[in-house]
């Protein structure tokens, strides 16, 4: 009986911290940080960063999502202005939950489109050209009990892009942001 009892509570514990499956939407703020390269020299400058997400959980241990990010410089580098960067990416994000706790620690795997502007607003980047790039991440996920939500804590870079308004200059987007989300 004791066994039985000891075994039930174990079972119990754990199905409490199980996440609802299904579809998500969320968005989230971090700290985006863009290296800008130009001619041989390079700086890097972070402002804040923010994040819309759509995806689909499929288990604690694997999301896939489409992401629409907005990162800028703070201010205007080898006065060439201060690039803006809007990322499109899709991504996996493979992990392993720890035992008996809502803890997801996980990888992102990605493929990004990257539009890199100077001096430009995240308006004027919908339809401007953008460079394909590998993304690449990791971080943890909490999954909230009873409550179809999740908090994610992630490293991204997003990989490296030329700037549309001068040939010259590449910036390399990476961010730090702090996501929650819905699952339906």
């Amino acid at each position: 009986m004791k066994k039985f009892l000891l075994t039930s509570g174990i079972l119990i514990s754990i199905s409490s911290f199980a996440d609802p499956t299904g579809v998500y939407i969320g968005g989230g703020l971090g700290y985006g940080s863009q290296q800008a390269n130009y001619l041989g020299s390079s700086n890097s400058d972070g402002t804040p960063a923010l994040r819309v997400q759509f995806g689909y959980q499929f288990a604690t241990w694997l999301d896939a999502e489409l992401g629409w990010n907005y990162l800028t410089q703070g201010g205007n580098w080898n006065n060439l202005g201060a690039p803006s960067t809007t990322i499109y990416d899709f991504a996996f994000l493979p992990g392993f939950t720890l035992p008996a706790t809502p803890i997801t620690v996980f990888v992102r795997l990605g493929i990004d489109a990257v539009s890199a502007n100077l001096n430009s607003s995240w308006y004027n980047q919908l339809i401007s050209n953008s460079t394909t790039n590998f993304e690449y991440g990791a971080g943890v996920k909490v999954n909230i009990p009873e409550t179809n939500t999740f908090v994610r804590l992630e490293y991204i870079n997003y990989g490296a892009a030329p700037n549309n308004n001068n040939s010259n200059l590449t910036t390399t987007p990476t961010a730090i942001m702090m996501t929650a989300a819905y699952v339906f």
